[in-house]
């Protein structure tokens, strides 16, 4: 009798800490996010095969999304802050099509590689940075 009223008890203390534990949001911390879109241009035209990079001054991973053939581009999940932005062209330089098969299913433009100034390859050096806040946010990147 004495051992289930111990037994009880600890139940109780367990739950009751548990509760005030969730309470008091002990659980896995997910940190505010948000979302931009815009179209990446170079002297007005669109830079259609490659990467933008976001680099949260925070710190954490870059999270990274593909442009597309018509130089858009959309990413969720970035944190808020401050976060510093690349472009990455570079290695689509050489690309070749997908095979004539493919491309015709596809149905879309390929992406072709436009040439932009070295410099946005890295955060350290684009200038390129942006204020992210909760929810979506567009933003056009004009490269000079």
């Amino acid at each position: 009798m004495r051992a289930a009223k111990s037994i009880a008890r600890a139940t109780v203390q367990v739950a009751l800490g548990w509760i005030a534990c969730v309470s008091a949001g002990c659980g896995p911390h997910v940190a505010p996010t948000g979302e931009l879109s815009g179209k990446v241009t170079v002297k007005g035209k669109p830079v259609t095969a490659g990467m933008v990079k976001f680099f949260p001054e925070a710190g954490g991973e870059p999270v990274v999304t593909p442009l597309g053939t018509d130089g858009t581009y959309r990413v969720t999940g970035v944190p808020i802050g401050r976060t510093k932005v690349a472009i990455e062209t570079l290695s689509f330089r050489n690309m070749a099509g997908p095979p004539p098969a493919i491309a015709k299913q596809y149905g879309g433009p390929k992406p072709v590689y436009v040439p932009i100034p070295e410099k946005y390859e890295t955060p350290e050096k684009s200038g390129l940075a942006i204020e992210v806040e909760k929810g979506k946010k567009p933003w056009d990147i004009e490269l000079q």
